[in-house]
């Protein structure tokens, strides 16, 4: 149980914007806990489903953005993260480093993620998160994810914010479709979860 959760959680945090990008199959409620519900759906031209989940935390817009750019302690709260890495930083747009766990028998999976901040409209931020798999040589034992795309949507509502996570992605090197759709729903959980536990330790 253990290892099919741990494998569907860092394959849900691999996708991002091609969701929305035209209709798929509707979105399906598959775990519901502790004030996080987490939705799951197939994708067009994928094996692997997308999630989106959201959950509702005690802190401001400004005070979430200050823990996403932190790309120093994804390791500390996001979900199934080995380690994580700043590469580059520019005004609203920086480069993450970013190795998820997957259970044995399975290596490992990176990917440096394009993470770029839209605070234009007031009523809302969009946070969209591009994977670019050939940013950097691929490491040594450890698999470079083919494709991963999405986006943390924050709103704010007076002194809480809605968080919308989205995410798509596709693992490569032969991961059982399977095993990652039972257990996607349990990544996006993990990393909210997480999110609102280190901004309440703020």
């Amino acid at each position: 149980m253990i290892y099919h959760k741990t494998l569907l959680l860092l394959l849900s945090v691999l996708t991002l914007p091609s969701i929305e990008a035209f209709p798929q199959t509707s979105w399906e409620i598959d775990k519901r806990k502790d004030g996080i519900v987490v939705y799951t759906r197939a994708e067009k031209g994928s094996e692997f489903k997308s999630f989106k989940a959201f959950v509702l935390v005690e802190a401001t817009t400004d005070e979430v953005i200050r823990i996403l750019k932190n790309a120093d302690s994804y390791a500390e709260w996001y979900g199934y993260t080995q380690t994580s890495k700043l590469l580059k930083r520019d005004e609203n747009i920086q480069f993450n480093y970013v190795e998820t766990i997957f259970p044995w028998p399975f290596k490992n999976r990176d990917m440096v993620y394009r993470m770029s901040i839209n605070s234009s409209n007031p009523n809302e931020t969009v946070i969209s998160l591009e994977g670019i798999p050939n940013y950097m040589p691929e490491k040594k034992g450890i698999v470079r994810m083919k494709k991963a795309e999405g986006y943390i949507l924050l709103k704010p509502l007076e002194l809480k914010t809605e968080v919308t996570y989205v995410f798509h992605s596709e693992p490569g090197d032969n991961i059982p479709s399977w095993i990652a759709n039972n257990s996607i729903a349990e990544l996006p959980y993990k990393t909210l979860d997480g999110l609102r536990e280190i901004l309440n330790g703020r």
